[in-house]
């Protein structure tokens, strides 16, 4: 008879010898979850006034976990998940430095030559012993199904272990309990440090659903369950996200770069503004028109390029609405669009009011306003963005706002009078005062930031430009911001305050979220909902952010972990992924959070905040947005225009956003072919056909490029499953290049399969019961349709009637010829539309 093995309370399961069995030895477990408690600890430079501790666990948050001071020591102590964890201290809030105490082995770059530092939670493999044979090393495995079991979409469910390396055999997961069990096998996701990742998948039997994990290894097996009863998991998703969001093909717009629609509220009035025309050379200094000669005075010096106007507005953005209809989009995100001094609006005046250089100029500032909302009044700037809502929805848009809550800029009126009366002032509370100062330098500006003035927290640096709003450890923001921004929540929201919200704006994109504590998101996604439960709520979290999606804060965010595999699999050469791990890590960003957020997830490429998307076809082999400042980081990027091939590479990557799921998001020009280092050159003018020729590299629109995009996104449009079909690995040929894959959507199939190599393949494609396949992605035998005289129509593809039909063969699969840098998109031929 084979012998039952328990392990029970242990923070980890117990090593237990093996003993070979004529039979199967059978061990069961009982898994707590894991997590441990780590105490970072930073001995600090006699200057040194504030430490914090940014990373990967807190979406690198230069300010959301401040270090305690013991002495010389700085400590602060953590509960982290088993894994690895990159870090970094910021000192004094802009000196970012290295743990002398880090695990050198694990760190990576950071992209601006140094390296993050790491440490290791939990087991590390590195310890363990060789695998044996007919041997299962219990301590390296690890399943806990409070997390490791877990249902991404109603009915579905998917389970994840872990076990050494090269260990086990094959494993499975037991589904249902006697005559109706059913085992899915686990398929391998990836080893890393010495241990193996495996992921099974499958609609549940019941609800609960029940089951027990099973490994094997010669002779030797497993059963993982909990003393004797299987485990259950419900399987009902309590995520809720607004279904709109999954047919959403995202466009970003930075307004002051879109368009100039109307010249009567250009800037340049302020002596840190430079009017140029649009169409001027953006590499060329422009001394007749007040710019300081001298190469050092471009980013440096005068700070020309930081100077820079071009009059962009939101008339301009109306004036192009059919210009975004014919190319797909149907969801617009602005950068911020409220009053304030810079081009890029990051540093808000006022959050109560559009600015006036986007719409009627000199309409603000507005007297009489208090932090009451009855006080508030529209200026002809904010009823212009208001008819643009209504245009825009007139057109089957979207559209959301930049939500900038962590922080101001120093114009802004409350920050104004805490600089002038000090404590006295009704706003003293609103921020992170450092140094009160002297009463009597209050109100005198040369003291601002210096000892004996005021002095105060800010995003940027120590007494910067942008003041941090006062935290509060349960609330989030402290009272009186967090009441301000619920009241300009409502007034965007539901500008007529009738609780009809169709005429306000359709969410928020959130900046720098990790720097505010979380308890406020938790209560604003609250307001938000109550106002309008359709609303979109999208973060700026660079990471994984399991913390902010679960359902109690944001809807999804901006997607930089789809960015980062696929660029390692398009952009580069020498340091290319392989078409398997670049499976098996989109799987895993998918799989890291309920599918209801994976599915409206903003993919993007590109934002205001990297390089152009055609330049990093260019500079390959670089960490995602790495060394592409040619002022610091990047001095030896190159700024060419990308060549025939580093188009076609592009041209491939924009057909795999549009086949992915998760909802795509294009920056503003890309589309037009725009290239170009990170900021400020990633925020040149927009290119426009009616304006060209353009002085300067950047002449025109590259019209085969915004064809491409049409054609892709127009694919999208076509084809339900690509917007709401699970994904499925199919084929990885890493000799080849090839990757190919599945989108389900009930019984709907479509097949992707891409070719990341300069050589024709002929690929074998596992497909669906249909019989005869079209290819959506060939320009030869499609077109795409647009009808213009329907105000919210989009783009789809239509098949010709002569079109090629893959004849599906006995072993159920068809044979397609991919071109170079090629894919093919094949839908049934008897429906080739799942409309």
């Amino acid at each position: 008879m084979p012998r039952l093995l328990t392990c029970r309370a242990a923070r980890r399961p117990l090593a237990l010898p093996f003993e070979a069995f004529a039979a199967v030895a059978l061990l069961t477990m009982a898994w707590p979850a894991l997590a441990d408690a780590h105490t970072f600890r930073f001995v600090a430079p006699p200057d040194t006034e504030t430490v914090h501790l940014a990373g990967s666990f807190n979406g690198w948050s230069s300010t959301a976990e401040p270090m305690e001071r013991r002495g010389d020591v700085f400590e602060v102590t953590l509960d982290l998940a088993d894994g690895v964890h990159h870090y970094k201290f910021v000192v004094n809030g802009d000196r970012w430095v290295n743990d002398s105490a880090s695990d050198r082995a694990l760190e990576v770059s950071d992209g601006h030559g140094g390296m993050n530092s790491a440490v290791l939670i939990g087991l590390d493999a590195r310890t363990l012993p060789e695998p044996a044979p007919n041997d299962i090393l219990v301590e390296a495995v690890l399943h806990d199904p409070g997390s490791d079991a877990r249902t991404v979409d109603d009915g579905w469910v998917v389970w994840t272990l872990r076990t050494q390396a090269d260990d086990v055999e094959r494993a499975a997961v037991v589904i249902g309990e006697g005559a109706d069990e059913r085992r899915v096998a686990f398929e391998p996701v990836r080893e890393a440090l010495g241990f193996a990742y495996y992921r099974a998948e499958a609609t549940a039997l019941s609800d609960p659903a029940v089951y027990r994990i099973e490994l094997i290894d010669g002779e030797a097996a497993l059963t993982i369950d909990t003393d004797g009863e299987a485990f259950t998991v419900g399987t009902d998703v309590e995520v809720e996200t607004p279904d709109w969001a999954r047919d959403a093909v995202w466009y970003q717009i930075f307004a002051e770069r879109f368009r100039n629609g109307d010249p009567s509220n250009d800037p340049g009035d302020g002596e840190y503004e430079t009017l140029l025309p649009w169409t001027s050379d953006w590499w060329e200094t422009h001394t007749r028109l007040g710019e300081v000669a001298g190469e050092h005075n471009f980013y440096e010096g005068h700070g020309n390029v930081w100077r820079r106007r071009y009059g962009g507005d939101i008339q301009g953005v109306m004036d192009k609405l059919d210009y975004l209809r014919q190319l797909g989009i149907n969801a617009i995100y602005f950068n911020p669009v409220f009053e304030a001094e810079s081009m890029h609006k990051y540093d808000a005046t006022d959050f109560r009011h559009i600015d006036d250089n986007f719409g009627v100029k000199g309409d603000w500032p507005v007297e009489g306003e208090t932090d009451d909302p009855a006080t508030w009044t529209w200026t002809p700037s904010d009823r212009l963005f208001l008819d643009f809502l209504k245009e825009a929805k007139a057109k089957g848009f979207k559209v959301i706002i930049d939500g900038v809550f962590n922080h101001v800029g120093q114009r802004h009126y409350a920050f104004q009078d805490v600089l002038e009366r000090g404590q006295e002032s009704p706003y003293a509370d609103w921020f992170a005062i450092t140094d009160w100062g002297d009463p009597a330098n209050h109100g005198k500006p040369e003291t601002y930031g210096k000892p004996g003035g005021i002095q105060w927290e800010a995003w940027d640096q120590p007494n910067g430009a942008l003041p941090a709003f006062a935290k509060d450890p349960s609330l989030g923001l402290a009272p009186g911001p967090r009441q301000h921004i619920f009241d300009i929540t409502s007034r965007w929201m539901d500008p007529n305050g009738d609780g009809d919200p169709s005429d306000g704006v359709d969410g928020w994109r959130l900046d720098v979220p990790g720097d505010i504590p979380h308890p406020f998101w938790v209560d604003w996604r609250v307001h938000v909902k109550s106002i309008n439960p359709d609303a979109y709520i999208t973060g700026e979290i660079w990471g994984m952010a399991q913390p902010w999606l679960q359902g109690d804060q944001f809807d999804a965010v901006m997607n930089y972990q789809f960015a980062m595999p696929a660029l390692d699999f398009f952009a580069d050469r020498r340091d290319a992924t392989t078409p398997s791990e670049f499976a098996q890590r989109l799987s895993e960003v998918i799989y890291a959070y309920p599918m209801p957020v994976s599915f409206v997830q903003q993919n993007l490429y590109a934002s205001h905040d990297t390089d152009r998307f055609a330049s990093m076809f260019v500079n390959p082999d670089r960490q995602y947005d790495g060394e592409n400042r040619l002022q610091d980081t990047g001095p030896h990027y190159l700024t060419r225009q990308p060549n025939r091939e580093e188009r076609a590479r592009r041209n491939l990557a924009v057909g795999m956003q549009m086949t992915f799921l998760g909802a795509p998001m294009i920056y503003y020009g890309d589309e037009a072919g725009m290239w170009g280092p990170d900021d400020p050159s990633d925020r040149m003018p927009m290119l426009w056909a009616d304006l060209e020729p353009y002085d300067g590299q950047q002449s025109r629109v590259d019209r085969e490029t915004l064809r491409h995009f049409q054609r892709m996104i127009a694919i999208r449009h076509t084809e339900p499953a690509l917007r709401r079909g699970l994904f499925r690995p199919v084929l990885t040929d890493d000799t080849r290049g090839v990757l190919a894959f599945a989108r389900q959507l009930d019984e709907r199939r479509v097949v992707v399969a891409v070719n990341r190599s300069g050589s024709t393949h002929r690929v074998a494609l596992p497909v669906g019961a249909a019989e005869a396949w079209v290819d959506l992605a060939d320009g030869a035998s499609t077109r795409v349709v647009f009808d213009a005289a329907s105000p919210t129509a989009r783009p789809v593809v239509a098949v010709e009637e002569d079109a090629p039909r893959f004849e599906r063969d006995d072993a159920g699969r068809v044979t397609v010829e991919l071109d170079p840098w090629g894919m093919a998109v094949l839908v049934p031929a008897d429906n080739e539309s799942g409309e």
